[in-house]
């Protein structure tokens, strides 16, 4: 049964409930058949018994004194068409035996052996009971139709007005009935099979509409939600009006600890932020330019996302993210970080790690993958030949891009210890003839050097 681990809920559902009722479907045909065959054959078994007590009585009727051949024609005319052609039988043998077992009478010629009295025989005489005897339930399950089946029906006979005296035994053919039952029952095996199936159809649809319902699509939304869970969305919620039942209280307790992680996670966050920004002080304190640098590179690119037309949201964690984009600047050692003239190859090579040593410091921030986004590729260049990740393109997030155009509009026109930086036109004018080089991205250039000369006329 180890299929069942590779398939869905519903798929389980589905196939367990098509068993059941093809299971329960072939019981019902089966017993509802086999009662119908029963209720036809105890139908005959009346009707035999009535036919032989119709002919005991006529025996009943003669005189005392009635000889053999006075109750042979009883017989005889009682094996004629007209005493059974409504019936569903045919009589083979009709005999008249007395309670000592002699055969007072029979519708065959010839000589006929004493019956046993230790048996049936005499128990119909010694308890005044008819007695049926057959052979048919076993012949219509077996679908014996080859053979004769018959029944053979003793009835208690008062002959001369006395007590119970003699039995009267008829052997009855029933060829007929078992044709009879066989025509009758494949019209209604046909029937039963179209009813059960339409109503186990019925059923079915209404089971698995009830099912999906109640559990279902809960349990769905609930697999979405927690799926959801796991990638980090935790305001995920499972929204779904739920029932006041068990999925009811599992749909509670799955937003419920939902609310939880988020709560936690929400402090763990605030106590990482607080950590940062603990870094940012210390940062400040190895290297004053750099902290001052962040907060004008973090003000350069909130106005490019405002002039944008930025979500205020996103506006609050473009912030963020910049002044933290060179939080990594503190795992650089001081000789290179705080170098008064260029760097040599060694030197930037290690000052170009800062950019991962930041997204590592931001990896917890799972919440603000921004931040980790902005810190990481803020030196990726639109042609791909930036680093560490060589992304080009739109590959780049927006957020990392803008802040890209402000770090070097700030490296540009910002002051440093070993030079001043240049005017604003010459920084404009070089941003214009290199807004294709592939550095940056060149529509979001484009838009920073129209909101740089708007701000300047302003």
């Amino acid at each position: 049964m180890s299929w069942l681990t590779r398939v869905s809920l519903t798929q389980k559902i589905v196939f367990f409930l098509l068993w059941a009722f093809l299971i329960n479907s072939y019981i019902l045909v089966m017993e509802s058949e086999s009662q119908f065959e029963r209720a036809m054959l105890e139908q005959v078994y009346k009707q035999a018994q009535s036919y032989l007590i119709g002919l005991s009585q006529r025996l009943e009727g003669l005189p005392a004194n009635a000889t053999a051949d006075q109750y042979r024609q009883v017989l005889l005319d009682g094996m004629t068409p007209d005493h059974y052609d409504v019936m569903d039988f045919v009589p083979s043998e009709i005999y008249l035996y007395a309670a000592t077992g002699q055969i007072l009478a029979h519708s065959q010629p010839g000589e006929h052996p004493r019956k046993s009295m230790d048996g049936r025989y005499g128990q119909v005489i010694r308890e005044g009971r008819p007695l049926i005897s057959s052979d048919l339930p076993d012949l219509v399950e077996k679908n014996a139709f080859d053979s004769h089946p018959t029944i053979d029906v003793i009835v208690p006979v008062r002959l001369g007005g006395q007590e119970v005296n003699a039995g009267l035994e008829a052997e009855l053919h029933m060829d007929e009935l078992m044709v009879h039952i066989q025509r009758i029952d494949d019209i209604y095996e046909k029937r039963i099979v179209l009813i059960v199936s339409i109503s186990g159809l019925i059923l079915f649809l209404f089971v698995w509409w009830l099912l999906h319902q109640v559990a279902i699509r809960h349990v769905v939304r609930f697999a979405h939600s927690t799926t959801r869970f796991g990638q980090g969305v935790l305001e995920e919620r499972i929204s779904l009006p739920l029932p006041r039942d068990e999925i009811g209280r599992l749909g509670g307790a799955i937003n419920g600890m939902a609310d939880n992680i988020q709560q936690l996670m929400r402090s763990q966050e605030e106590s990482y932020l607080q950590t940062l920004q603990a870094l940012s002080k210390a940062l400040e304190a190895k290297d004053a330019y750099t902290q001052s640098h962040s907060a004008r590179v973090s003000k350069y690119a909130v106005m490019l996302g405002k002039h944008l037309g930025l979500a205020e949201e996103t506006l609050k964690t473009l912030n963020k993210g910049a002044l933290m984009h060179d939080l990594g600047k503190i795992g650089v050692p001081d000789a290179i970080l705080n170098k008064p003239g260029p760097l040599t190859e060694e030197e930037f090579a290690i000052m170009r790690g800062h950019a991962r040593y930041t997204a590592t410091i931001m990896r917890p921030l799972h919440r603000f993958h921004e931040f980790l986004e902005i810190a990481a590729w803020h030196h990726e260049h639109w042609d791909g030949s930036g680093y560490p990740d060589g992304l080009a393109g739109e590959r780049i997030p927006l957020l990392a891009r803008i802040v890209s155009i402000a770090d070097t509009w700030d490296a540009m026109t910002g002051d440093r210890v070993y030079r001043k930086g240049m005017p604003l036109e010459k920084a404009l004018g070089i941003l214009e003839k290199e807004q294709h080089s592939g550095q940056w991205d060149p529509h979001l250039v484009g838009k920073f050097m129209e909101m740089i000369r708007r701000e300047e006329r302003c």
